[in-house]
């Protein structure tokens, strides 16, 4: 996964596509953040006297996304804008038209301001300027977020995109030569321009042993994984497809180290994923998993050296450095640095879990089952149920026959008080320097007021 910056010149846009088609035909994945265009019906020094503005150009990039195969699946695309550009509200409402931008996902950039002037349903100011040229309009934060939360629930998108606390929470936020240029295309990694994240899960279920989180190995292949990283970071740093690529990767080292089994944990541990209990079991474990990940970092950058933009006064005083290390981490790090200047991230690890029979990311198991189809095993269309492999597997173990005698602790989307999910993502975000790829899944008879307040 890949970030690229856009400039605003017909040349730079278009330079972009180059490099998005460049960037497709390797396998990455991009986002691009289009908030540097200029608004519709600015002025421009060519022919048409006025530009078209930055949502006409989001179908030029879909379509780019569109034509560059990847053995077999297209390219991964995000776009996103900042929430006081002028066509803001063209940029929410723009898949509502079903054929356009079919090839990309779309997030907000929201501040906390913007999210301020919703509750307190206060003017919201839009704007956009240029040497001799502004455009300004005066809208109604608190409708502007109602129609975004309308378009999410009638579509799933817009996403948003919290950037003050993107640009707050991390290592590098003390340190004022960074800064992210956009998110990639699941929005887990927030990335400097030619930014790439590799990225990689620990199966958190894996460590349940007789119903106690064995937090020992769980320390221990912490530090076994983040020295595995980084030797595929080194590896793979002469093969990325563009120049900025290699330079931004070597001289600023972000992985993304993660986790996936949440909800299997939480079910083998036979505590609720909505429970108090599980916030704090959480809370433990992401401290454990950001301390040892900064505490490898510090010790291969004794062996191999810090990354080359490691500017040690911002790092010392990053907030996320000091509320995530006890203090034997802390003094590692003033005296090595870092190899890696993003180490952590939550991913939605939809194959990676697929693949493993486990719960993805942070989320609750989806179903305890589903129907299956088919139309070719026995010559004929036949469906049949198949259990969640946790599920499955805990009935055999207990003799059950249908999922309705499965325990409470096996908690599911469909049964969870969304509010519930939220708090744990909280849990989580604490101990997380970039990002978390969420999506809260809701019952059919959720209303979009429901999503305004999640």
């Amino acid at each position: 996964c890949y970030v690229l910056t856009t400039n605003d010149s017909i040349e730079d846009i278009y330079q972009t596509c180059s490099d998005l088609a460049r960037t497709f035909s390797y396998g990455g994945g991009v986002g691009v953040d289009i908030s540097p265009l200029r608004a519709k019906g600015m002025t421009v020094n060519n022919a048409s006297k006025q530009t078209t503005g930055a949502c006409s150009f989001m179908d030029t990039f879909s379509q780019v996304t569109a034509t560059i195969g990847q053995n077999g699946r297209r390219g991964a695309l995000m776009l996103s804008l900042d929430c006081t550009h002028p066509e803001l509200i063209d940029f929410i409402n723009i898949k509502t038209d079903l054929e356009k931008v079919t090839k990309a996902n779309i997030s907000v950039r929201v501040s906390n301001d913007f999210m301020k002037a919703v509750e307190n349903d206060e003017d919201w100011t839009l704007f956009f300027e240029t040497d001799g040229d502004r455009v300004e309009k005066i809208v109604k934060a608190k409708e502007v977020f109602e129609l975004l939360c309308k378009n999410n629930w009638n579509f799933a998108e817009p996403g948003i995109l919290f950037w003050d606390t993107i640009d707050n929470w991390n290592l590098l936020s003390n340190d004022d030569e960074f800064a992210y240029a956009g998110v990639n295309p699941c929005a887990e990694e927030p990335l400097p321009n030619g930014g790439s994240c590799l990225l990689g899960s620990i199966n958190l279920s894996a460590y349940v042993k007789n119903g106690k989180f064995d937090i020992d190995t769980f320390r221990k292949d912490i530090d076994v994984i983040v020295n595995a990283m980084n030797e595929v970071l080194d590896q793979g740093l002469p093969l990325h497809p563009l120049q900025i690529q290699r330079e931004t990767v070597r001289d600023y080292r972000q992985i993304g180290l993660g986790i996936m089994g949440l909800a299997d944990m939480l079910i083998k541990m036979e505590v609720k994923y909505d429970s108090d209990e599980a916030l704090e079991i959480c809370n433990v474990i992401g401290f454990e998993l950001a301390n040892e990940s900064i505490k490898a970092s510090a010790l291969l950058a004794k062996e191999e050296g810090v990354y080359p933009k490691y500017n040690e006064k911002a790092i010392l005083h990053s907030d996320f450095l000091i509320q995530n290390t006890t203090c034997d981490t802390y003094d590692l790090v003033c005296k090595y640095g870092l190899r890696n200047s993003q180490i952590l991230t939550i991913a939605p690890t939809g194959s990676l879990s697929t693949m493993l029979g486990i719960s993805g990311g942070i989320e609750p198991i989806f179903s305890l089952s589903y129907t299956r189809k088919t139309e070719s095993l026995h010559n004929e269309t036949v469906y049949y149920k198949v259990f969640t492999p946790i599920a499955d597997e805990y009935m055999k173990a207990h003799n059950l026959k249908e999922e309705e005698e499965l325990p409470n602790f096996f908690v599911t989307a469909q049964t969870l008080d969304p509010f519930k999910r939220v708090e744990m993502q909280g849990v989580w975000q604490k101990h997380i320097d970039a990002s978390i790829s969420s999506t809260v899944n809701l019952p059919n008879e959720t209303t979009v007021e429901d999503v305004e307040k999640l």
